[in-house]
């Protein structure tokens, strides 16, 4: 008889230890799902576009912008830009580069492109996005040209209209749980990193 209470009891305690153990593990993995659905919550989705007509000005404009398609805000740290391989660092000088004139030395390119801006028979509008806060559906033209009507100017417009699809971008943002992600244009391409390091000529 005592055997049998003995036993009893030894079912009744590996019975309690398997509920506990599977409780915790019920525990562990609610915790896990909760953490899950707050990350995505909060997912911020970074996303590149550029056109040459403004819906908003009714214009013929090129522009490149930045939108946070997602549901929670974007720290951007940086965005960096290249084009034929070379990183992208001063606007005019990539300007000079793409869509001066055929023929002219990379001097006289920079200065022909320089001359035009000067004279303000084109405008370059430039804008930061590295260090920016960006609100869910939040949307950033970061550089704006306008269709000029002056020949040379406009020959310069319609080699940039040509040249912008053959930039390569890429941005670094976190969320506010401090999760990091790449994202490489036109590859749209994204992938989680520890944190976003510094990058010299972001813009």
């Amino acid at each position: 008889m005592i055997a049998r209470y003995r036993l009893v009891e030894i079912v009744i305690a590996v019975s309690v230890v398997i509920i506990s153990v599977a409780s915790l593990f019920v525990a562990v993995y609610q915790s896990r799902v909760m953490d899950q659905t707050l990350a995505a919550s909060v997912m911020p989705i970074m996303d590149y576009t550029t056109g040459n007509f403004s819906a908003v000005h009714q214009d013929n404009r090129i522009e490149l912008d930045v939108r946070n398609n997602g549901l929670g805000p974007a720290q951007v740290h940086y965005l960096a830009m290249s084009y034929q391989g070379e990183p992208v660092i001063a606007p005019d000088r990539f300007i000079a580069q793409c869509c001066a004139p055929e023929g002219l030395t990379p001097d006289e390119r920079e200065l022909h492109i320089r001359d035009l801006f000067r004279t303000g028979r084109l405008n370059l509008l430039t804008d930061v996005v590295g260090g920016r806060v960006f609100a869910p559906q939040q949307r950033v033209v970061f550089a704006t040209m306008t269709q000029p009507e002056d020949p040379e100017s406009l020959a310069v417009w319609e080699a940039f209209n040509r040249a912008r699809h053959g930039l390569e971008l890429e941005i670094c943002y976190c969320s506010v749980l401090e999760d990091c992600w790449t994202a490489r244009f036109p590859q749209q391409h994204r992938a989680p990193v520890d944190q976003c390091e510094p990058r010299h000529g972001g813009i």
